[in-house]
């Protein structure tokens, strides 16, 4: 009995966590992370953000859980509950935090570190960025002990192709290097330091990606108020149809995060528009300005094995200003079926 009980238990949880990955609504943010090498630069999948929620941490928005404490049942319950809460937003305006970094900083290239002696000694360098669009100059920091000199190459991981060559200079503690922008280079690449220390060659791989700008975000029409929604008109030129993606943060007048934007929709080549929309239920207390910024201007993969290709913005900062929140309705959002449907399906597993 014993032995079925756990056979139960088993199916249950590993049940609940296909079907979460399967079937969990688009995350609004598709995150980043990059590191040393071009196999571990990777999209975090939607089952990644699954699993953050089982960890032990406590947002304003967000339910977290400790998976190591819990049941297959009280798992399911759990994860139901926190798909609950996020059906108290639209998917299209998720409440933002300053803890959400991975959202407010969605291009952060994580610095690498290496060591160079017995003694711990270190050498550490990063890129500027980890995703550059053309005519950008790639730029490097490096810090350590010992550096006698070093080099900067950028190559094409395929092939093992050189590409661009730079050299570091030193300006008091740190080292620096930059490689000048270059029009279509390949979709995989990596920069490689080779720094000299204690007469020994040191390597480093960062991976990046440097991208040719499919669509160019140009402005932003009049925001005005549509039912519960603020309506922001974005204004495009692309250089593709195709189904884009426009991501944006929005910030009240001390720039503190309210709400993190997205909208998608299949767009003709040329000069186009989409609305970002900010629902009443992250604005409620809020008075303008507001301010939008962190912008992702994405051409979603139109088949499995084709890349997502990127926009680039020439706004940094849009200010929103005389907006009265209470303009809006006060109508709650309303999940849709496939959603409650979802819901549904979770908390029928927490039950059996």
């Amino acid at each position: 009995m014993a032995h079925q009980q756990l056979i139960k238990r088993s199916t249950v949880l590993i049940s609940m966590v296909l079907v979460t990955w399967f079937l969990w609504p688009s995350s609004p943010a598709e995150v980043t992370v990059s590191v040393a090498s071009e196999k571990q630069a990777i999209k975090q999948p939607i089952e990644h953000k699954f699993l953050q929620t089982l960890t032990p941490k406590v947002t304003k928005n967000h339910t977290k859980i400790n998976a190591e404490k819990i049941s297959s049942n009280k798992s399911a319950a759990l994860v139901a509950k926190v798909y609950a809460a996020e059906l108290n937003f639209p998917p299209y305006s998720q409440p933002l935090t300053s803890h959400d970094f991975d959202r407010l900083q969605p291009n952060h290239f994580n610095p690498q570190s290496i060591p160079v002696d017995d003694e711990g000694k270190q050498i550490s360098a990063t890129l500027s960025k980890y995703r550059y669009t053309y005519p950008e100059p790639i730029l490097a920091t490096m810090r350590g002990e010992n550096i006698i000199n070093a080099t900067l190459e950028l190559i094409d991981t395929s092939s093992g192709k050189v590409l661009l060559t730079s050299v570091f200079e030193q300006e008091e503690n740190n080292w620096y290097a930059q490689l000048d922008g270059k029009q279509d280079l390949p979709e995989q690449l990596h920069a490689t330091v080779r720094a000299n220390v204690n007469s020994k060659t040191i390597t480093m791989a960062l991976a990046l990606k440097y991208i040719d700008s499919i669509a160019t975000l140009e402005g932003f029409g009049s925001t005005y108020s549509r039912d519960a929604d603020m309506m922001i008109p974005v204004k495009l030129t692309t250089r593709k149809k195709g189904l884009y993606r426009v991501r944006a943060n929005l910030f009240d007048a001390n720039n503190q995060p309210i709400a993190h934007l997205v909208t998608k929709e299949k767009l003709a080549k040329g000069r186009t528009k989409m609305n970002l929309k900010a629902h009443q239920s992250v604005l409620q207390g809020k008075q303008a300005p507001f301010y939008l910024a962190t912008f992702s201007i994405e051409l979603m993969s139109p088949a499995p094995g084709q890349p997502t290709k990127y926009g680039n913005s020439l706004i940094k900062k849009h200010e929103i200003k005389d907006f009265a929140v209470s303009s809006l309705s006060n109508t709650p959002y309303q999940p849709s079926e496939q959603e409650q449907q979802r819901l549904k399906l979770l908390q029928q597993m927490s039950q059996d």
